[in-house]
């Protein structure tokens, strides 16, 4: 009797968790479908509510504040961006640099009100106690194919930690002006601008 009521008792458990897990990811959407629509300003427990036709005090068993939501966000934004560089990490060496410049870009670009979300733009509350494990993973990922690429030219980064934010500085300072349409040429343009720029970038990040 016992026995058999312990692998129920799992079983329902499982199946709550999934429940729950499947609720969040609906709220998330639902954030993300009116920060695009509106902003981030405009995203509330309550307009989440409304969206799904849930009552708030629902939504609250899954997220205390809007700010928990945002941070949750962001944790998701950081893992998806982190598999698309080391993705592109993968491909030949000559063309690795540029891959991940283009998979930062790619990311952005499809789903710029979580990239929005990622960096404080558009009014989003930023800051953690804490960078997110999820963060620290893509910019571990973005370091170890920087160090790939320098060893794959007999060189090596004077300064790896700095190369690293440089890069990363160089790329979110091109998508940021790009999305903001301050740019002259627009989008395309800005891309071609940040391509071009990159490998003089990162040569000088390099020491024999």
């Amino acid at each position: 009797m016992t026995s058999k009521a312990q692998p129920e008792q799992s079983a329902s458990k499982k199946r709550r968790e999934r429940e729950r897990q499947e609720m969040r990811t609906r709220l998330l959407d639902a954030a993300r479908i009116i920060a695009s629509e509106e902003g981030w300003n405009a995203v509330t427990i309550r307009r989440i509510a409304g969206r799904l036709e849930y009552s708030a005090p629902i939504l609250y068993q899954h997220f205390s504040s809007k700010e928990e939501l945002l941070v949750e966000l962001m944790m998701v934004g950081f893992a998806e961006l982190a598999e698309r560089l080391r993705l592109a990490a993968e491909g030949l060496p000559e063309g690795r640099l540029v891959a991940m410049a283009e998979a930062y870009w790619a990311f952005a670009f499809a789903a710029p009100e979580l990239y929005q979300a990622m960096n404080g733009m558009d009014g989003v509350p930023f800051g953690t106690a804490e960078t997110p494990r999820e963060a620290k993973n893509a910019f571990r990922i973005f370091r170890i194919a920087l160090q790939g690429i320098a060893e794959g030219r007999g060189a090596e980064l004077a300064d790896p930690p700095g190369a690293v934010d440089t890069i990363w500085a160089f790329l979110h300072g091109c998508v940021s002006l790009a999305m903001a349409g301050r740019i002259a040429g627009g989008k395309e343009r800005s891309r071609t601008l940040m391509l071009t720029a990159l490998e003089p970038m990162f040569t000088a990040q390099l020491r024999d």
